[in-house]
């Protein structure tokens, strides 16, 4: 017999870096995302989330029984998908409990920082593609697997919108009905956050952008607010702000007790 597709199970010893899971112990296997708006290898599970991480259920049975209460929610939509991929600048909400989460990298792992509900009205993402669509509109592909369609009726009307909007660019976006509440160039001069990469999680100011040809040849000169200067690719910059962060970041204390909570800090 052969091999029909690909696997359906997941081991926990071969679980992606940023799974916050300890390998060895807990079991054999740990559940495998399914497919979704973010990469297998980028994101964490749901289920993950409320029993390993929140600690709200001991078993996966568990998860599911409270995933069906419909009291879930990722970017404003209701979640009861147990597998469902939360990546990077997701937000998390509880309706029972009133808790508000965001994915943020730290180092070099994907964390829960809790937010305001104000906050957790928006998000920021990047734009990875930009193209044209039928009746010549235009479409904006964005990280998370969301597409933005510009209807335009003029030719004056299409040139702006290619002259505003270029790739690696950022926006805030209102949840959940993704309405652009503000746009973010990749320049010099702005706040970015390093979402990739050995310094992920690290972030500060743009102070040098050098473009060069080939797959992560450019690359971004980031002043930390300690004064540390950081070279990183320029794909694993993502702009949160113009000259201060237009969200909040996790504290290094708040990393930690979510760290030993799942058991991967002593």
């Amino acid at each position: 017999m052969t091999k029909h597709g690909p696997k359906r199970q997941l081991k926990r010893i071969a679980a992606p870096r940023l799974f916050p899971i300890p390998r060895k112990i807990g079991g054999k296997f740990a559940i495998k995302p399914s497919p979704g708006p973010h990469p297998a290898d980028k994101c964490i599970p749901l289920g993950i989330i409320i029993r390993d991480i929140l600690g709200y259920a001991r078993t996966l049975r568990e998860v599911k029984l409270i995933l069906n209460q419909r009291i879930v929610k990722v970017d404003g939509r209701v979640i009861t998908d147990y597998k469902f991929p939360v990546g990077l600048m997701d937000v998390l909400e509880i309706e029972r409990t009133k808790e508000y989460y965001r994915i943020l990298p730290f180092r070099r792992r994907l964390v829960l920082h809790r937010i305001t509900p104000e906050e957790a009205k928006y998000k920021i993402v990047r734009i990875i593609g930009k193209r044209y669509v039928k009746n010549a509109n235009i479409q904006l592909n964005l990280e998370d697997g969301r597409n933005i369609l510009f209807k335009v009726n003029s030719n004056e009307e299409r040139r702006k919108i290619l002259d505003t909007y270029f790739v690696r660019d950022s926006l805030v976006i209102s949840l959940p009905d993704q309405r652009i509440l503000k746009h973010l160039r990749l320049k010099e001069g702005m706040y970015a956050l390093i979402i990739a990469g050995r310094h992920m999680g690290e972030h500060g100011i743009i102070k040098k952008i050098t473009k060069m040809f080939g797959p992560r040849a450019s690359t971004a000169t980031i002043e930390t607010p300690t004064g540390e200067e950081i070279i990183t690719a320029l794909d694993y910059v993502l702009v949160i702000g113009e000259d201060k962060p237009e969200i909040t970041l996790p504290a290094l204390e708040e990393v930690r007790e979510i760290m030993r909570r799942v058991m991967i800090l002593p």
